[in-house]
């Protein structure tokens, strides 16, 4: 997986069939704007403490949204 930034955390999760809020994500995550917690994978159960995805699908949702863009050309 490459490094990735918290804003392409949030796109991620938007384009994700899997994603599933974590209640206590917010303990560890600073995905929250005017106090509402915005999806992102660093609130999604399946997002471990090691800055991974347990199911393994950000670096297939990253791809698709890659091919999504080249395909706007």
């Amino acid at each position: 997986m490459q490094n990735i930034n918290k804003e392409q955390l949030m796109k991620i999760a938007n384009n994700c069939s899997a994603y599933n809020f974590e209640q206590d994500a917010s303990l560890r995550s600073e995905a929250q704007i005017l106090g509402e917690t915005t999806k992102s994978c660093e609130n999604c159960i399946h997002y471990t403490k090691d800055h991974r995805c347990d199911i393994d699908l950000i670096d297939e949702i990253l791809s698709s949204m890659a091919m999504d863009l080249e395909d706007d050309y």
